[in-house]
């Protein structure tokens, strides 16, 4: 029984791993109806201030879900602060999502990695289902007219990775 139980346990990590690491990408087809990113009202990490997507509207932004259990996500945030500065006066939003995570814990992270973009709170991981997010990191792309151009599920790491970031980015500032 104890060997089934550490099977058991074994094979959903594998699996989890697996899943979390898939790294897939979509470019949008340009339906309105598939591609306007859905509006979303969370908590802000550091404060009581509530965050609306639709409140940046006109501009573009990128959206990042992510978890301090997740290791990509940690390793990609700070290629995400350093860019986030990089590109802050073309008008572009970072926003960092942490789902179904630890408050304090997330809190504690993005202070100690001097994070400073904006990040909110998924606690229910409500608003990430509503993106269609199964495994974490996660990042979309969202154009200055509130459609989303690119969903990108995976980290990006590695400086090929960076630059597919940056085209991505690049190609909603426009």
């Amino acid at each position: 029984m104890k060997n089934r139980t550490l099977l058991s346990i074994t094979f959903l990590a594998i699996l989890l791993l697996i899943t979390s690491c898939d790294q897939k990408t979509e470019a949008v087809d340009g339906n309105i109806e598939n591609s306007l990113a859905k509006n979303f009202s969370l908590e802000s990490l550091k404060g009581n201030e509530e965050i609306r997507l639709e409140d940046f509207r006109g501009r573009p932004v990128v959206v990042n879900f992510w978890a301090t259990w997740c290791g990509p996500c940690k390793q990609e945030m700070p290629f995400f602060e350093k860019t986030w500065r990089e590109y802050k006066d073309k008008g572009v939003i970072f926003i960092g999502i942490d789902v179904m995570d630890d408050k304090d814990n997330a809190i504690e992270f993005i202070d100690k990695l001097g994070v400073s973009y904006i990040n909110l709170y998924d606690p229910s991981g409500k608003t990430s289902n509503a993106y269609g997010v199964v495994a974490l990191p996660a990042t979309f792309f969202i154009d200055k007219n509130g459609n989303i151009a690119v969903k990108h599920y995976g980290s990006f790491l590695g400086r090929d990775a960076e630059k597919v970031f940056k085209s991505y980015l690049e190609d909603i500032i426009e």
